[in-house]
């Protein structure tokens, strides 16, 4: 195997170290020893390419303490001159941290410094420089292995994107981005500009190099099994480096792969499991309301929540079209974007896909509902069921959230509460809604052809039939509006005054009005 000299890297790499760096410059220098000096002018005691350790306390001194910051900045350009490889800080002994002076001189020569914990004996250190200096063996394998255990590690956090590109830009000392298909950035680790190196990407695949101004870009196109993403590492100080830095690359691109497969495979069958649920509350399925009380609860729902069943349509040109490029049917794309807009909104909701259309349930309670409502993409349209506990009521909730959708549409509202459907609204959007407007015509067909006692009985009802502000309304003498009223109460035969002729005459108007809406909407505009 061909040998490989000891690295900066392979240093801060030991866990039994816990060593960090602290500058921005590349680790992968090769090392030839370690030595702690706490004397001035310590390069004259340090051979080129080894590692300088020190407490801090050469700056206690009397002289230097009257300009430290000064002192440690010559400390830097001194041991840059001199070829040193790096310095090892001892923190927790003269200072908490090292001290920013010495570390912004660092990043302005890309000079190596980092931490040593106040626990980790300085001979620990040069032990381990200097017994794999002479090992005389290859570092690489070992090397590889450890950085796969340090991303690997990036498995078991919360959020393993964010935590793998904020360990992979820390190996490679540089930017880490990852973005979805829609150039969304969804982890990221430095200050690479994002948006414009996301427009370089946009159509492409595979492995890419480019530039984006003064920053090397690597790119690498991963293709979990759902939304597409990309890799991108960026830098500054040189093109993304070498042979190790791509293998490192490559396992990142790997694990990457396995953590969004896994998501996706997951959100797959979570969204599979919802969409049973769904069908069986709506049709009546569900038996055991306790068990299914406790799923909901598990789901965010809340404790024995008040649901509503809801009825989701889409018009014909849903999002102009260019849902086509992200979904297999428009359905799914209606369906991914309610769920995106409710998981934004930290909403619980699940969907089913039934007889064309997309039926769900919702919590009636929380305060995030009427956001998800008023937020829907153009072009949807919602019924809602009224709120109810009872779990096995669901195909009765279904049939109620299906008329207030049918209302919706009559009406050209973006959504309707069934609670919210009044009679004419029901009797328009029942089965058979021609008959219903026959049926409403035919009860006015007493007032003959001429459409001035119709539109007189609009305004006498819309004024709560009060003959004064009826008058005041068509401006006429009050006397006007009593001698109409007479006449139309010998057209019916009976009083004004009778609940039955009002409620029969008012329906009949707000069927008709709701018809001819309807018919206005579907004549063409010339």
């Amino acid at each position: 195997m061909q040998t490989d000299n000891f690295r900066l890297v392979d240093l801060l790499l030991d866990p039994t170290l816990g060593l960090e760096l602290v500058s921005d410059c590349s680790p992968h220098m090769p090392l030839a020893g370690a030595h702690s000096i706490e004397i001035a002018h310590p390069s004259d005691w340090l051979q080129p390419g080894t590692v300088m350790l020190t407490t801090g306390s050469l700056f206690s001194d009397a002289e230097i303490a009257k300009n430290p910051a000064q002192a440690l900045r010559g400390l830097v350009r001194e041991l840059v001159s001199a070829g040193v490889a790096a310095l090892g800080y001892g923190v927790g002994i003269v200072t908490e941290e090292v001290p920013r002076p010495l570390i912004d001189e660092a990043n302005r020569h890309h000079f190596a410094v980092f931490s040593v914990p106040r626990e980790v004996p300085f001979m620990a250190v040069i032990d381990r420089v200097v017994e794999q200096t002479h090992s005389g063996e290859s570092h690489v394998l070992w090397r590889t292995l450890a950085m796969q255990e340090r991303l690997l590690d990036a498995l078991g956090a919360a959020d393993p994107e964010q935590e793998l590109t904020a360990r992979l830009a820390t190996i490679l000392r540089c930017s880490v981005l990852l973005y979805n298909d829609l150039g969304n950035v969804v982890a990221s680790s430095g200050r690479a500009p994002s948006h414009l190196m996301k427009s370089q990407l946009k159509g492409r695949s595979g492995h890419l190099r480019f530039r984006v101004g003064k920053w090397s870009v690597t790119a690498d196109s991963i293709h979990p099994g759902g939304e597409p993403h990309w890799l991108v590492v960026a830098s500054t100080r040189h093109e993304v480096p070498d042979a190790l830095a791509r293998a490192t690359l490559e396992i990142s691109v790997r694990m990457l792969n396995a953590i969004e497969r896994s998501r996706y495979r997951a959100a797959v069958e979570n969204r599979a499991r919802q969409a049973a649920f769904v069908r069986e509350l709506v049709t009546g399925e569900i038996v055991d309301q306790f068990g299914a009380e406790g799923h909901l609860e598990s789901l965010r729902f809340g404790h024995r929540p008040r649901l509503r069943v809801f009825v989701l349509s889409s018009a014909a040109d849903y999002d102009n079209g260019r849902w086509a490029t992200r979904a297999a049917t428009v359905l799914d794309a209606v369906e991914d974007d309610a769920v995106d807009l409710a998981r934004l909104l930290r909403l619980p909701v699940m969907f089913a896909q039934l007889d064309g259309r997309l039926v769900g349930v919702v919590p009636a309670d929380m305060p995030a509902l009427s956001g998800w409502i008023a937020n829907l993409s153009d072009g949807v349209t919602c019924g809602f069921s009224e709120p109810f506990r009872d779990l096995r009521t669901g195909a009765e909730r279904l049939r109620k959230a299906q008329r207030a959708l049918r209302v919706a549409q009559t009406r050209g509202m973006r959504h309707t509460e069934f609670e919210n459907v009044d009679i004419a609204d029901w009797l328009l959007t029942g089965h058979d809604r021609t008959t219903t407007a026959a049926k409403a015509a035919e009860q006015l067909a007493v007032l003959g052809e001429d459409s001035g006692y119709v539109e007189f009985l609009r305004v006498f009802f819309a004024n709560d039939l009060d003959v004064g502000a009826t008058a005041e309304s068509l401006a006429v003498h009050p006397n006007t509006v009593r001698h109409r009223i007479k006449r139309i109460e010998s057209m019916f035969g009976e009083s004004l005054r009778s609940p039955a002729l009002i409620t029969a005459i008012h329906l009949s108007l707000e069927v008709l009005e709701l018809e001819d809406g309807r018919r206005r909407q579907s004549t063409p505009q010339r």
